[in-house]
């Protein structure tokens, strides 16, 4: 299984930063930045946020910048088989786009206009609404293997 982790990051007009990804398995469409863990250090999900956040965005944190938000687990998606997200909120605020990286090109997207855009799936619709009206910790166990159609297996919110 692999981990990975997802970074929600706002700036002070409420918007979250979203990357329009190169590459699978989200080739084309929004997400937010984040990347895989580092499990031969091994590394923690926050400091990967942190190493993700400066390595995608240019963004200086430290671990305690980082709040876990939830935890998503997605069997059999395509392109990435089975998974664990660590979805991390970064408590201060941005203001400055980050420049264009080799993984993408970022967008501010205000939260009621995410729907406009193409964004993956389980963020639609196992995601964004916890990230967005939920204020404990969340965990989703999700099944990929009839990808576009989603089984929500288990929800937890703690």
């Amino acid at each position: 299984m692999k981990l990975a982790t997802l970074l929600y990051i706002r700036n002070s007009k409420g918007e979250y930063l979203l990357m329009e990804r190169r590459r699978d398995p989200n080739k084309g469409l929004m997400s937010p930045p984040g990347g895989k863990l580092d499990t031969e250090k091994p590394e923690s999900p926050t400091a990967c946020a942190v190493r993700e956040a400066y390595e995608e965005c240019r963004i200086r944190s430290c671990e305690k910048d980082w709040h876990l938000r939830g935890i998503i687990t997605e069997k059999n998606f395509p392109e990435a088989g089975n998974i664990m997200i660590f979805l991390m909120e970064y408590i201060k605020l941005i203001n400055d786009l980050p420049p264009e990286c080799d993984e993408g090109a970022f967008s501010f997207i205000h939260p009621e206009k995410l729907t406009e855009h193409n964004i993956p799936l389980t963020d639609k619709f196992f995601i964004w609404d916890k990230i967005l009206n939920e204020e404990k910790i969340f965990i989703d166990s999700l099944d990929c293997s009839g990808y576009p159609e989603i089984k929500n297996i288990l929800t937890e919110i703690f």
